[in-house]
């Protein structure tokens, strides 16, 4: 992701679309416009006294009608004015004894690519994983193939078959096996997988819009689409599909918990013959005509189960932020719905629903509550540099997305990928760090650390703490120091910054009122993951001064003093190197051992030169935590490595490599081949399985 995208409320669409809009992890998008137009709320409650939540759900089907529709109007008067400039771009673009997916939350699963349950493993056709990027609409055949069926001789199989691959293990000899597929007809790709008991998730789209950039800020883009979940008994081979769900609205992304799986997408709702980018006159009346006609069952996302429409959204469920509250945005209405289903994992049915009709940037999900970002960009038309704040919504999951307020900060979340660690809650707090754009040239960064808590009689978040403050002034980060690395850990959080050197600070949260800057340590490069080893350990994983993979660990015990116990650069013959796991978690395996050495693996991905030939090269490679129980004598060690084979020299590999560690065997996928070896002796691996 590119540090130069921000996110946008009030400023020009125009300006949306050539500046880059960047989200959170999980991201839900937004924009804003220029063209000031009145907006449509909610109708308000008969009691005249003010309102206390910001965001209020729709009383009636007419009021989201009209909510939408003036949205569409203003963004679509935008377009017009924008393609009166420039005509010729107004064409859209088309701790177990072994591990798990790694998460950002312990109690919060996360769709992968890869699932396992000690015993099998299940490997999808991700896009991710050498598939496709592929938007037709058709209904996607399933068929179970059982153990006994023809399956291709190992290492004989495409990397982009369109099948789920169903593996079997025997961790003892790290022996691993093909049993099955779950084969998959048409064109959607499998955006992911859960794995609960003998139920198999499958989470599918016809389209996914990234996370960032122009697109995001495409109205029309996120028309049309659809994305589905299918669930399979992976213990029947008779009947494996349990249920079929498919919903109208382009994926971002998801969660499990205890409840149920959440499921998260972006939905323009589909008007037919509307031409978004009006040039004249008739243009502007036609698509009036239209908007005018528009009725409820056309807006919320429709919902198939099994192939039969179902009512899965109301407008009860349906939220619009109320224009008199004191943090309701300058200009409102985005006509892009952001919508949220609640689905049981064992039987497929939808629990639970919520939809949002306004502007949203990014999700996040703790274990009991779902937060939705919206960014804030109000331009300075004397200076021509806006500012940039961010609104948080907070929604109760123990009581049915239940509205518990909203709040606002400076700043705005620059996040995506690792980068969603940056927004936590610890013990009910909510912990952010933002950055600000500045106009100053010798300082273009602002970080900022905010802690929110809700308030005990009103539907608002409060900001009970910050840095930096006036009796803390102190910036995070030197001058033009980028932020990179963020991690909240209990009563504690570290944060990386980077400009020419990689000051690792360590913040005291023990009180939430006061927060401050305990230590700080300065080594070369930067680090952009960084994973708790345990309370007076943490390991980064960024990159060098010299821009190759590294990782460094820190001793954090004393927080007024954090030291290095020592760094490694994996892969010293290799030109160019990078591990995907710097931004992307999952690619990142760990496995913490009562005794004995704590043990962890990386892809590492880089340029090897063998007889004046270049060749791209992926690699998993293996360290040990030594001594993890004293701080003081832990080190780090590596073990080794397992490498994919196979590709020619031009073949460009995918980023996706994941790994699973079981006892002493190691599971390498890349490309959905699989490689294994015994801890003690990766060199020895066998495949591609």
């Amino acid at each position: 992701m590119n540090d130069n995208q921000y996110l946008g409320r009030s400023c020009s669409f125009s300006g949306l679309l050539l500046g880059a809009l960047l989200l959170l992890l999980t991201a839900c998008g937004g924009g804003g416009a220029a063209v000031r137009a009145t907006p449509v709320a909610p109708a308000p409650p008969p009691d005249p006294s003010p309102p206390t939540g910001l965001l209020v759900p729709f009383a009636s089907s007419a009021d989201m009608v009209d909510s939408v529709q003036a949205s569409f109007e203003r963004q679509l008067q935008t377009f017009r004015v924008a393609s009166a400039d420039s005509p010729a771009s107004t064409a859209p673009e088309a701790s177990t004894a072994f591990t798990t997916t790694y998460t950002q939350e312990t109690s919060v699963d996360e769709h992968d690519v890869i699932k396992y349950d000690g015993d099998r493993m299940f490997v999808a056709p991700s896009r991710g994983m050498g598939c496709c990027f592929i938007a037709v609409d058709t209904e996607p055949a399933v068929d179970l193939l059982p153990a006994d069926s023809a399956i291709p001789e190992p290492g004989q199989s495409d990397p982009q078959d369109r099948a789920i691959r169903i593996l079997t293990t025997t961790p003892e000899t790290a022996s691993v096996r093909e049993t099955g597929r779950i084969a998959l007809s048409g064109s959607d790709t499998v955006e992911g997988l859960y794995l609960e008991g003998e139920r198999l998730a499958a989470i599918t789209s016809s389209a996914w819009w990234g996370g960032y950039g122009q697109r995001f800020a495409d109205v029309q883009a996120w028309s049309g689409q659809h994305y589905g979940m299918t669930l399979y008994d992976i213990n029947a081979s008779d009947t494996p599909v349990v249920r079929h769900l498919q919903v109208e609205g382009t994926f971002v992304t998801s969660r499990r918990t205890s409840a149920g799986i959440y499921l998260i997408s972006r939905h323009t709702p589909a008007i037919n013959e509307l031409n978004y980018y009006p040039t004249t006159d008739a243009d502007q009346l036609a698509n009036e005509r239209l908007l005018g006609s528009l009725e409820i069952a056309s807006l919320l996302p429709k919902v198939q189960l099994d192939g039969e429409e179902i009512t899965a959204f109301s407008v009860a469920q349906c939220y619009g932020i109320d224009p008199r509250h004191p943090l309701a945005p300058e200009i409102q209405g985005f006509p892009t719905i952001t919508s949220m289903l609640l689905v049981d994992p064992q039987s497929g049915e939808i629990k639970d629903s919520l939809c949002y009709a306004e502007a949203t940037d990014g999700v996040y999900l703790s274990g009991e509550a779902l937060y939705l970002v919206q960014g804030v960009y109000e331009a300075d038309s004397s200076s021509g540099f806006g500012t940039q704040t961010t609104l948080v919504h907070k929604f109760n999951l123990a009581t049915g997305f239940s509205y518990s307020g909203s709040g606002e900060v400076e700043g705005s979340l620059y996040l995506g990928n690792n980068r969603d660690f940056r927004i936590s809650e610890q013990s009910g707090l909510l912990h952010l760090v933002t950055t600000q754009f500045t106009d100053d040239a010798a300082d273009r960064w602002h970080h900022q650390l905010f802690i929110l808590a809700k308030n005990q009689s009103l539907p608002e978040l409060e900001i009970i703490g910050q840095l930096p403050n006036s009796l803390r002034p102190d910036a995070i980060g030197k001058p033009n120091e980028d932020l990179y690395g963020v991690r909240f850990l209990g009563d504690r959080a570290y944060l990386v910054t980077f400009e020419r050197t990689d000051p690792l600070y360590v913040l005291d949260l023990a009180n939430p009122r006061d927060p401050k800057v305990a230590g700080e340590l300065e080594v070369t490069g930067f680090s952009n993951f960084l994973h708790p080893v345990s309370r007076d350990l943490l390991l980064g994983l960024g990159q060098s001064a010299e821009r190759r993979v590294k990782l460094e660990l820190f001793d954090v015990s004393d927080l007024t003093n954090p030291v290095s116990r020592g760094s490694l650069e994996p892969g010293p013959t290799l030109m160019y190197t990078y591990s995907s796991a710097e931004y992307d978690r999952h690619g990142f395996t760990y496995l913490h051992r009562e005794a004995g050495h704590d043990r962890f693996a990386i892809p590492v991905q880089g340029v090897q030169l063998v007889d004046e030939e270049y060749s791209n090269v992926a690699r998993l490679y293996l360290f040990e935590v030594r001594e993890q129980t004293e701080p003081s004598l832990a080190s780090l060690a590596e073990q080794g490595y397992l490498e994919a084979t196979g590709p020619s020299a031009d073949h460009y590999s995918t980023d996706s490599s994941r790994s699973i560690l079981d006892g002493d065997a190691v599971y390498f996928v890349h490309d959905t081949q699989v490689y294994s070896a015994l801890w003690s002796d990766p060199y020895n691996q066998t495949g591609p399985h």
